[in-house]
């Protein structure tokens, strides 16, 4: 955790802090959405303001079932109340939260802006990775977001990050503890770090943004075996394929004894006045290992120890830890048929939200994978297995086969107001299951979803 502090701290670092007293550009952003709310406060030298706001989003959906039943519906997805506060000169506050979710907590954070270009900020908020994973949900232009950010985004967490954004670059990077919406039940909780970084260029008529992500997690325990907690330690990724209703999880992996993972991406975005495209990709990896003691020991007695009595000989019988790997991509691309062009967030490093009466269509293609199958397996009632004497003591591979999806996306957007909005997306699934018993049978998939979504 030592080199994750220091980095923070050296990045922090590049910035002056003692800065004049102007009011910075996030400031400016919080200040014009203070503005905006309906029950507010503001102090008369402006040094301190209030505002409590609401959010709420109603989502219906369509589904044309392959072979898996899905369940067509309605349903609020979003009532949030939240709460935004200026503290002077240099500090803010953000309370979010959302009562249709299991977190009701969001955002919870202050914020120090230690310099024009810059801010630390400390509490419950989005890590620093990925710009889909980034943007909210309120702005991204489609109901969901890709099965990939389902499955490998990171979400919020408790932590300390530092943003610097420059014009010529951007920067976040910060640690983080455990997800509010986890109980740790046994053992020590995980820890993470993240990191984003651009480089870009800004105009009135274009911008452009080229750079990376990067993500160290690991895992929270969940028990003890043999008196330590390093071994047990489970990682699901799954998503639902950009479903708004039904939760069914149609690409799923679990993995055992994960040690850590590793996420990275790369991201691209350009826009030139009413036309915008993104591209991103996502690789992850889940570093593993056994408790090869305790197996050991556990075997002694059994006609597999007969065959293999040393630890040496049962390793390399058993075969070693397996790295799994995953990954997944993305493009998109937008044009605001009516309502002028898109706005370039010089704070967020996103696309910011178009303006009332704005009438825009988007287009996206996303490809998740969740299998990773050892070279030489072979399937077998459920299992992959590497010889027939690991198939004949029942003992599988490290093989995983989650699935995967091809996701093609057309969706159209009005503006009524910009903060009164109404979606509407279609969505084809080009499933791949076939090592699945529940979904094998599931092949295309077909949607169609609207969402009615205002704040105050």
């Amino acid at each position: 955790m030592k080199k994750y502090i220091s980095a923070l701290v050296l990045l922090l670092g590049l910035s002056n802090i003692s800065f004049a007293q102007e009011t910075t550009d996030a400031q400016k952003e919080l200040e014009s959405i203070v503005d905006e709310g309906l029950v507010k406060f503001k102090s008369k030298d402006g040094k301190y303001s209030f505002r409590v706001g609401a959010r709420a989003a109603v989502d219906g959906a369509l589904y044309a079932d392959d072979y898996t039943d899905r369940s067509s519906g309605a349903k609020f997805s979003a009532a949030r109340i939240c709460i935004l506060s200026k503290l002077g000169n240099k500090v803010d506050f953000k309370l979010d939260m959302d009562f249709t979710s299991k977190s009701i907590l969001k955002d919870v954070y202050l914020r120090w802006h230690s310099n024009k270009n810059g801010f630390l900020r400390l509490g419950n908020f989005t890590e620093a990775f990925s710009a889909e994973n980034m943007q909210s949900s309120f702005d991204y232009p489609f109901i969901n977001k890709s099965a990939t950010t389902e499955a490998f985004g990171t979400g919020r967490s408790l932590g300390l990050a530092y943003r610097y954004y420059h014009p010529y670059f951007w920067a976040e990077a910060g640690i983080y503890s455990q997800k509010v919406s986890t109980e740790i039940k046994k053992g020590d909780m995980g820890y993470s770090a993240s990191a984003r970084l651009l480089g870009r260029v800004t105009r009135d008529d274009w911008n452009f943004h080229i750079g990376g992500s990067f993500n160290f997690r690991r895992p929270d325990a969940n028990g003890f075996t043999n008196g330590s907690d390093d071994f047990n330690r489970t990682v699901n990724i799954h998503s639902c394929l950009e479903s708004a209703i039904d939760d069914t999880r149609f690409i799923e992996a679990s993995l055992n004894n994960v040690k850590n993972v590793i996420r990275y991406g790369g991201e691209v975005l350009a826009n030139y006045k009413n036309v915008y495209v993104k591209g991103e990709y996502i690789g992850s990896i889940y570093n593993r290992e056994r408790d090869w003691e305790y197996n050991f020991q556990s075997s002694l007695g059994s006609l597999l120890s007969t065959m293999f009595p040393t630890m040496e000989s049962y390793k390399k019988f058993m075969g070693p830890d397996e790295a799994a790997n995953f990954h997944g991509w993305s493009v998109e691309a937008g044009v605001l048929a009516i309502g002028g062009d898109y706005k370039y967030s010089n704070v967020d490093a996103l696309m910011r939200r178009p303006k009332g009466k704005s009438l825009e269509f988007v287009a996206r293609y996303n490809r998740t994978n969740l299998n990773d199958i050892i070279d030489g397996s072979w399937y077998y009632n459920g299992g992959f297995y590497t010889s027939a004497l690991h198939q004949a003591f029942g003992i599988k591979n490290q093989s995983v086969a989650g699935g995967k999806v091809d996701t093609f996306t057309f969706g159209i957007n009005y503006y009524i107001t910009s903060n009164i909005i109404t979606r509407l997306n279609y969505s084809y699934q080009k499933l791949d299951q076939q090592y699945s018993s529940t979904f094998r049978e599931d092949k295309n998939l077909h949607s169609v979803q609207a969402r009615v979504s205002f704040e105050f």
